[in-house]
């Protein structure tokens, strides 16, 4: 009788306990329906990552003291970077006969300074006893360094008619526009109490190495959002990624249709753009997902087509729209044409013309 009762209590245990497992896996499985995992992917410099910024933004938590002071530092870099190209832009062009005395003293200060500490930044990787991380992390310190000393240098030249014609020249190589916002305001990004805006923290370019995931909870979903490198050696790092993707988010800057790619400069960005957004509409593990279309920098676009014609692209020479309504309609053609299926654009392409520096904007369109 005592052996009959244990064995209905034990039964009666794991009976309990087959549905308190029950019940857990029920409760992990509405979990999963409330997350909602978004890739954001596109090419390097595209602006995928300032969304990523917005998006804290607009639904995260404020950036911590640390975090600032990184992009104090970051946002040095940049100029320095910039003023880098543009040196390089005046010599390529010939523009130093525009330069006055005084410029020609400022210019003449920086490129010293710069090929000095390229030279010992050449010793150190030949040396080879630092990380490519630990070179690059130096690399960026010493800019924003540079930045504090060569400020007036630096007023001086942007202040010129060179500086004029150089930035006219920009596309050719690579030059980031927003970071112009930076040389205006270089005496308070170097003033030693310096606390990057929000604006400086969206403008700033810092290149994305690793995976980034951040998470929001928006109404009773929770959001899943993972950023990734765009330049081609970070690539292989999405694919991990690909799994359990609710829907992509693609970034295409649509300024970059006369630009080269840094890392292969006979390679026209928009079309390495449409290639690698035809790699991505047409794999498998996003079969039936949502893609959203970001044909971002539509500011920088609409100024750039006064200077610099589509139809003189040798990629684009197809093009016969005379405005900017048509130059948009035009590449999301383009896009479109990259799905394999014909009938996937209207089943599952959501194209936004978007400037993710403008807060509002991402806020609308997302």
């Amino acid at each position: 009788m005592g052996a009959c009762s244990s064995a209905h209590e034990e039964t009666a245990r794991l009976k309990k306990k087959n549905i308190d497992i029950e019940r857990e896996i029920a409760k992990a499985q509405l979990g999963e329906k409330n997350r909602v995992k978004i890739l954001l992917l596109g090419a390097g410099e595209s602006g995928k990552s300032t969304v990523f910024k917005q998006l804290r933004i607009i639904y995260g938590t404020p950036r911590s003291p640390e975090d600032l002071k990184l992009y104090s530092q970051v946002v040095r870099h940049n100029i320095t970077v910039l003023m880098r190209k543009i040196l390089q832009l005046i010599q390529k062009f010939e523009l130093t006969s525009l330069l006055t005395k005084d410029e020609e003293a400022a210019f003449d200060m920086m490129r010293a300074s710069y090929m000095t500490r390229a030279e010992r930044q050449k010793k150190v990787r030949e040396n080879g006893s630092m990380h490519p991380s630990q070179l690059a992390s130096r690399q960026m310190f010493g800019d924003a360094e540079e930045c504090v000393l060569l400020k007036e240098e630096i007023k001086i030249l942007f202040r010129s008619e060179t500086w004029t014609a150089a930035w006219l020249k920009r596309s050719t190589v690579n030059i980031v526009d927003g970071h112009k916002l930076f040389v205006q305001q270089i005496d308070e990004i170097t003033a030693p109490d310096y606390v990057p805006t929000v604006d400086h923290v969206l403008n700033a370019r810092l290149r994305t190495t690793a995976v980034m995931k951040e998470e929001y909870k928006i109404d009773d979903l929770v959001f899943e959002i993972y950023d990734a490198g765009g330049q081609r050696s970070e690539r292989k790092k999405w694919l991990p990624n690909f799994t359990g993707v609710d829907a992509v988010i693609f970034v295409a800057a649509l300024s970059e249709y006369d630009q080269k790619l840094a890392e292969a400069t006979v390679i026209n960005r928009m079309a390495e753009t449409l290639n690698l957004f035809k790699s991505i509409c047409n794999h498998h593990a996003f079969t039936g997902s949502p893609i959203l279309l970001f044909l971002n920098k539509q500011d920088l676009f609409l100024e750039k087509l006064e200077i610099s014609n589509i139809q003189d692209q040798i990629e684009f020479t197809d093009y016969t729209g005379s405005t900017s309504k048509e130059a948009v309609e035009y590449f999301i053609q383009k896009f479109r044409d990259m799905f394999i299926d014909q009938l996937d654009p209207d089943k599952r392409l959501f194209t936004h013309a978007t400037v993710a520096t403008n807060t509002k904007n991402i806020e609308f369109v997302w």
